[in-house]
């Protein structure tokens, strides 16, 4: 799981950058953005955080799985009504 919390700072990064060349609106880098605050906090919590109970269990566990399952469905409804609205090729 610090992996995973790992690459996803990983991600912020990257957020940033295509904020920068509006191939993210900054909606969508808030949204990003608050669920990397959950994950630094789980980041910095106890070692007990780390245990297989806790990751049951654990509020900080819960609460970073609620926002990135709700960030991802919105990014997914954002980008599904993007390329919706995308212009057609001459192919399609």
């Amino acid at each position: 799981m610090d992996e995973i919390l790992l690459q996803f700072d990983d991600v912020l990064h990257v957020a940033r950058a295509r904020v920068g060349d509006r191939s993210l609106s900054h909606e969508e880098y808030l949204l990003l953005q608050s669920v990397n605050g959950l994950a630094d906090a789980v980041s910095a919590g106890p070692e007990s955080i780390w245990t297989e109970l806790a990751l049951e269990e654990a509020v900080e566990w819960r609460e970073l799985r609620a926002a990135a399952g709700a960030a991802k469905a919105s990014l997914e409804r954002s980008w599904s009504q993007d390329f919706d609205n995308s212009p057609k090729s001459l192919d399609g």
